[in-house]
């Protein structure tokens, strides 16, 4: 089935323009006629070399661990939908750049900027996470940031929840190689903490200006996230947040933060203390220039790599 401009799904869902084709399907921007607001459209691939009954099996998925992540931070399924062997998933149409946008058009982020994004995707991840729902593929082009920086998680593609069927044939690592968490890369179940792995890959990124670790190939890469030991980050950034980066990104995932909910909650005490100090730089400034002011409060919103894991150092646990 060839998806077209202007054609109708389940006689309610208007195809606008196509915004991406990838590993599992196309996604376009479409219209609700009946409730009349634009719509995200996630559409199955008809070209690829697996079966069709196996791509909706992982489509199936999806929309299952997606149903009920009912959070600010984690854009909204709206409702599944199958025809003649097809699956749609109807979604939150988020309008918005992604991190990975920021990235490449500003490269190293000031903490200030970035921590607020970092500490609404750990408190989205957090909700999924209480849900039974591991992403796997936490990378800054999931994440979608608004121009009031309103954060919303996106592709659950290949999440994993508790209770569900393997799809991934045994032996194959499933996520991105740049932000994999090295389980992950040896074939190993994923848990919350790889999730947390992988954000803490996000979070070097934005405050390096570039990711730990890079390669040839995306095997490569893979095997340096279990093998090589992750470069410090700069000393321009401040310590305790240099520190706490490091250790999302420990190798062991019993030596990383204990959920989500500490990584936001360690984040945003970060974030209050580096903006009460900025404030106290300022009004410091204004002292010794003999233009004495108020104190302000400051305030911000809160608001598929496969591969054998064989080639990675590990083995499918």
């Amino acid at each position: 089935m060839k998806l077209v401009e202007g054609q109708l799904i389940h006689r309610r869902y208007r195809l606008d323009s196509r915004l991406a084709q990838g590993g599992m399907g196309e996604v376009w921007k479409g219209y609700d006629i009946q409730l009349g607001r634009p719509v995200a459209i996630k559409a199955l691939r008809g070209d690829l070399g697996v079966t069709q009954e196996a791509k909706l099996l992982r489509l199936r998925a999806e929309a299952h661990n997606s149903a009920n992540l009912a959070h600010p931070n984690i854009a909204a399924l709206f409702e599944y939908y199958e025809h003649d062997g097809i699956g749609f998933l109807i979604m939150e149409y988020v309008p918005s750049k992604s991190l990975a946008d920021l990235f490449h058009s500003k490269g190293a982020m000031d903490p200030i900027e970035l921590l607020p994004i970092l500490i609404q995707t750990a408190r989205g991840l957090f909700v999924a996470h209480s849900h039974g729902v591991i992403h796997r593929d936490v990378k800054p082009a999931n994440i979608m940031v608004s121009d009031t920086g309103e954060v919303k998680i996106t592709d659950f593609g290949v999440s994993y929840s508790t209770g569900q069927g393997q799809i991934t044939k045994d032996g194959m690592v499933v996520g991105t190689a740049q932000y994999i968490s090295p389980e992950q890369a040896q074939g190993q179940q994923a848990t919350p903490q790889s999730d947390i792995y992988s954000l803490g890959v996000v979070a070097y990124e934005g405050l390096a200006g570039h990711r730990p670790f890079t390669g040839t190939t995306p095997v490569d890469i893979a095997a340096a996230h279990v093998n090589n030991p992750v470069p410090p980050l700069p000393d321009s950034v401040d310590v305790q947040l240099r520190e706490f980066v490091m250790s999302m990104l420990a190798k062991d995932p019993l030596d990383r933060p204990k959920d989500a909910l500490v990584v936001s909650r360690t984040l945003a005490r970060i974030e209050r203390r580096l903006l009460d100090q900025q404030t106290e730089m300022a009004d410091t400034a204004m002292a010794t220039s003999g233009n004495r002011l108020p104190r302000r409060v400051t305030s911000t919103p809160r608001i598929v790599l496969e591969a054998p894991a064989s080639r990675l150092g590990g083995n499918k646990q």
